[in-house]
């Protein structure tokens, strides 16, 4: 069978659609013959995005906001139904050195790398919610693997989210679902070029040097992305993978 037809009639919901690695995964899901629900907070530019698409559902949310996760599952359920997976790709990023953390800090980053990642997978396992066979994909980070100076607050939101992949996923399988995260290395987005302001020329050419492949692109990790939601990855739940351009393998 061809992916198109295992593609079909299932929805996936993609958040951070609007730019980077989400906006390239739900343009490859699309391509691929999935529905998607494209969600991020800036409505005009999902509009501008997604408004001509076959098979794109545009709900704009602001995920930062913990509370409002279940009411987000029920919109989506109730334009789309059942959902066929996910992929929390929405996030941000900041460096505070960990002597200047204060509980804000941690709110303002874990509320959407983690929290709504955590909230978005429970709210879509509820009865009606989620089809037979879902897959369930958490965009992590290599920061969790290796720290940067300031970073130990970003690099705790997503590490927190692979502790709760490799636990929750005996109890997706229990129900027929999967759930996995992927944790990629530098890649050229909008968040990457903002990081990039507070580097020099040389900062800029260490970084470059440090990836033997060369700095990955949004489309390297949507296509991942998509492999794990498709059945070809059927077999595959619990793991986290960290995709670097051969960062870490480095000598």
């Amino acid at each position: 069978m061809s992916e198109t037809g295992m593609a079909a009639g299932r929805t996936i919901v993609v958040t951070g659609a609007s730019s980077g690695i989400g906006k390239a995964t739900a343009e490859l899901l699309l391509e691929s013959g999935y529905g998607v629900v494209a969600t991020a907070r800036d409505a005009d530019r999902l509009n501008s995005i997604y408004g001509d698409r076959a098979g794109a559902h545009i709900i704009p949310w602001n995920l930062s906001e913990p509370e409002g996760i279940g009411d987000y599952a029920k919109a989506v359920h109730a334009a789309v139904g059942a959902i066929g997976g996910l992929v929390h790709s929405a996030g941000v990023f900041g460096l505070t050195p960990s002597y200047l953390i204060k509980p804000s800090v941690i709110d303002s980053i874990f509320h959407i790398n983690t929290y709504a990642g955590m909230l978005l997978v429970s709210s879509f396992m509820k009865k009606g919610r989620y089809g037979e066979g879902a897959s369930f994909v958490l965009i992590s980070s290599l920061s969790a693997h290796r720290g940067v100076v300031g970073g130990s607050v970003y690099a705790a939101s997503k590490a927190a989210l692979e502790g709760f992949t490799i636990a929750a996923a005996p109890e997706l399988a229990d129900k027929n679902a999967r759930i996995n995260c992927i944790a990629p290395g530098t890649v050229e987005s909008p968040m990457t070029s903002r990081g990039r302001e507070k580097l020099d020329d040389a900062q800029i050419a260490a970084q470059h040097e440090s990836y033997p492949l060369g700095i990955g692109t949004p489309a390297d990790i949507g296509n991942f992305a998509e492999y794990l939601i498709s059945d070809r990855a059927k077999w595959i739940t619990g793991r986290t993978f960290v995709l670097d351009g051969g960062h870490l393998a480095r000598k």
